[in-house]
């Protein structure tokens, strides 16, 4: 099985043979960072890594006085663990693993008052950053128009799921039923 990382590494390749500098700017321009976590030297590494188990085949492509640039294409084994992956990924259950919940948890260790402060303050973060992630989606929709709306409304559910469960925390529904 692979991570989600390769999963959505090789994604892009699919879609079209790349280069490791294409890739990266894809996921910036993409948001991708925005629901997971993936630095720019961990592109690189993950791509070598996939082409030494033959995932990945890789030409070597030189361009004027340019250095030299690894273009990486699916295999076909690539695309077989690919399509296996993302059956695996969108058939099973995962885990959740939010900070949230640890602050939950451990919330006793605050004052009531404090704690109604950081719910505040987290409601107007959160507030704030689903009308930016709103904003952005709609600056690129002319670009993706529909490629990108499964993730956003799956992603946005969550993220209203998580406000409305806030609110009603702070109206005291949920600390005192």
């Amino acid at each position: 099985m692979l991570t989600n990382i390769e999963l959505i590494l090789l994604n892009f390749i699919k879609i079209k043979s790349s280069y490791a500098y294409e890739i990266e700017r894809m996921i910036e321009e993409k948001g991708i960072r925005k629901w997971l976590k993936i630095g720019g030297p961990t592109v690189y590494q993950v791509l070598d890594r996939l082409s030494k188990k033959g995932i990945l085949q890789v030409s070597l492509e030189k361009e004027g006085n340019m250095p030299q640039r690894k273009r990486y294409t699916l295999t076909s084994e690539g695309e077989e663990l690919c399509q296996k992956s993302a059956r695996d990924l969108l058939a099973n259950i995962e885990p959740y693993y939010f900070d949230l919940t640890v602050g939950l948890a451990c919330r006793f260790f605050l004052s009531e008052e404090e704690f109604r402060l950081v719910i505040q303050e987290r409601l107007k973060k959160l507030n704030r950053f689903i009308s930016d992630f709103n904003d952005e989606f709609n600056k690129v929709r002319e670009l993706y128009p529909d490629k990108r709306l499964l993730v956003r409304r799956y992603l946005l559910s969550h993220y209203k799921l998580e406000q409305k469960f806030l609110r009603d925390l702070l109206n005291d529904t949920l600390i005192n039923p």
